[in-house]
């Protein structure tokens, strides 16, 4: 599939394919499901095939997490965690025929964190067993599996973009269903919650968290000057609509992801290079109409919401809004700050090995009041995991993201190493490790993007090839 984008017709094939895939979820879904594992096989046959080129199997994965939900939707009829398994499936598959000699010892030791954890669990129902098992190591498995592959894997920045176009393509799938299923002149908001009707009955949490993603996707290519459809005026429709669908879900959790990624890495990089900086002086009538652009589509949002969705991103609650006062304890955590309570409990009773897989879920009942899954992925590793979950936390999401942005000082790969990395640490903070997405996110932020980005110079090149040749095969 990725060779097909190079060519108009074929990319526009392709979108039709998806918008067809989009019809049919809410009278085929079963259809759509299988569409989902052909669509694996068929990436994993192409790896096969080719060795991996282009590092193939990276961007596959990234495609298979954006439709994980729109196989969520289609019922899940395999298994409900297929998403993560075959992200992981195909990474591994690329790293053995690529025949990659380097893989950071690092994600090694975050393996066997997550090792003792297993042993912990206790069940009389063996299916109960490794239900708790499965789903809760396969986040982390697969921000593993991930980083392993991305680490240090450098891309030709024509390359990159060209075959990142396929992590679109759900998008089409995903808005065409919604529309569908759950047309906007149908939806009626008299709560300030989370709105499952705009989501066609599905979780709005995990919906929204998607397509924040895909709203990140479509703006980072235009603030590196590029269409990630074949025409500009369908980048700003999709951005519309994206937009507009996330914000009507009242899940704040995918909008506001999507931004704080966007705009940490446009800081970040408008604060390390003066290319940057001099690009967004001469873009800036137009950085003023986008953000024009994005200010009405809440504004037209609002509208449709009778003005509760700007109650529900003040933090109001239903009855807050109904009698004008401010209630105490209530915020935007919604809820997550009992768990996160709960989760701290579980990890002082068992601070060493923790409580196991699963098995914290009594606290999050004895807080919240109800058997609930975790919300936040930080808590749940220090409480299921004990001292190694949070040694997990410190080497693979504090300790080795700085070690790495230090270390690769290539603008357009920070440009995509923050965006990446900020996006998928909102996500576990707010949906834990529930999709694919912020395990393959978090290990894709460690590839390296090589010119094609104003500013991109040849000391930059330079400095990341003498880097790459200093770090020996088996470790940093």
């Amino acid at each position: 599939m990725l060779g097909l984008f190079a060519n108009k017709g074929w990319h526009l094939f392709l979108i039709g394919i998806h918008v067809l895939l989009g019809t049919l979820l809410g009278t085929q879904p079963t259809v759509v499901a299988y569409a989902y594992m052909l669509f694996f096989l068929l990436a994993l046959v192409d790896v096969l095939y080719t060795g991996d080129r282009n590092s193939r199997a990276g961007f596959y994965a990234i495609y298979l997490m954006g439709f994980e939900i729109i196989y969520r939707m289609a019922g899940a009829p395999f298994m409900w965690e297929m998403g993560k398994y075959v992200s992981i499936a195909i990474l591994l598959v690329g790293l053995i025929v690529g025949r990659r000699g380097y893989i950071n010892w690092t994600f090694i030791l975050l393996l066997i964190l997550l090792i003792p954890a297993i042993f912990l669990v206790k069940s009389s129902n063996p299916g109960r067993l490794r239900e708790m098992i499965t789903f809760n190591m396969s986040g982390p498995l697969t921000f593993v599996v991930a980083g392993m592959y991305f680490y240090r894997r450098t891309f030709d920045a024509d390359v990159f973009f060209n075959n990142l176009k396929l992590a679109l393509m759900p998008a089409f799938t995903l808005i065409v269903a919604l529309s569908m299923m759950a047309a906007i002149s149908t939806l009626h908001y008299t709560k300030l919650k989370s709105n499952m009707a705009a989501t066609a009955g599905f979780g709005a949490n995990q919906v929204s968290t998607m397509l924040g993603w895909f709203m990140l996707l479509i703006l980072l290519f235009k603030i590196n000057g590029r269409k990630i459809t074949p025409w500009s005026w369908l980048d700003w429709l999709l951005l519309f609509y994206v937009t507009l669908r996330a914000l009507l879900t009242f899940s704040r959790g995918g909008v506001l992801g999507g931004f704080l990624a966007l705009s940490g890495s446009v800081l970040v990089l408008y604060f390390s290079y003066q290319s940057f900086r001099n690009k967004v002086r001469s873009a800036f009538p137009y950085i003023v109409l986008g953000s024009v652009f994005l200010v009405g589509i809440f504004m037209l949002a609002n509208k449709i919401t009778g003005n509760l969705l700007m109650y529900r991103y003040q933090g109001l609650t239903t009855n807050e809004m109904v009698t004008g006062q401010r209630i105490t304890g209530t915020g935007m955590l919604t809820g997550r700050d009992y768990l996160i309570e709960a989760e701290i409990e579980a990890f002082k009773d068992y601070p060493l090995l923790g409580t196991g897989y699963g098995m914290s879920e009594p606290y999050r009942e004895a807080y919240f009041g109800e058997a609930i899954a975790s919300h936040t992925e930080y808590s749940r590793l220090i409480g299921e995991h004990g001292i190694l979950g949070l040694l997990f936390i410190v080497i693979g999401m504090i300790w080795l993201p700085i070690y790495f942005f230090f270390k690769v000082p290539n603008p357009e790969t920070r440009c995509f190493f923050i965006a990446f990395f900020l996006l998928s640490l909102f996500t576990m903070f707010h949906a834990a490790m529930r999709l694919a997405l912020p395990g393959v996110l978090l290990g894709a932020a460690f590839m390296q993007v090589l010119s094609g980005m104003p500013g991109n110079n040849a000391e930059d090149t330079v400095a990341i090839n003498e880097e790459s040749a200093e770090v020996p095969e088996n470790g940093m």
